[in-house]
């Protein structure tokens, strides 16, 4: 019973330190994974300051200044630019324009009649009555029912 009871020490020692090896190796994958991670932000970020130096190269105003000048002919603006209130044409008058447009599309009546539809898409029904003559139900002679008699 002792030397079971130490043999299955051993296995669980023996459990435990390959458990113990395989945190340590997946631990040591894992900060060699964010290593390298962090020198790709570190050489993003590089990149970034880079572009950004040249983006304030390209934008420096005495290099803007002699770039318009060179290809694109501006004047100042001048009063002569300047338009006054009462030199704009005057606005059209807009009117009524659905009452137009349904005025363009509407069709003609050709009689009022009194069975018109009142809500879009509903079918006129005619309804035809006929008149027939009253006559009298006699009750054919036909078996009956039994009925029961109380006492």
């Amino acid at each position: 019973m002792i030397r079971l009871l130490n043999v299955l020490a051993v296995l669980g020692l023996v459990a435990s330190a390959i458990y113990a090896y395989s945190t340590k190796y997946e631990t040591l994958n894992l900060a060699g994974q964010v290593s390298k991670l962090k020198s790709q932000v570190h050489k993003e970020r590089q990149a970034i300051a880079v572009l950004r130096a040249e983006w304030q190269l390209l934008t420096r105003p005495d290099r803007l200044q002699a770039a318009v000048e060179k290809h694109i002919a501006l004047e100042p603006i001048g009063t002569e630019h300047l338009a006054r209130l009462s030199d704009l044409p005057a606005r059209p008058e807009r009117g009524d324009e659905i009452g137009r447009l349904l005025a363009a599309t509407a069709t003609p009546k050709e009689k009022p009649s009194a069975a018109e539809p009142r809500t879009t898409g509903s079918i006129t029904r005619t309804v035809t009555t006929t008149t027939r003559p009253a006559t009298t139900h006699t009750p054919k002679a036909g078996p009956t029912a039994p009925t029961t008699a109380s006492r």
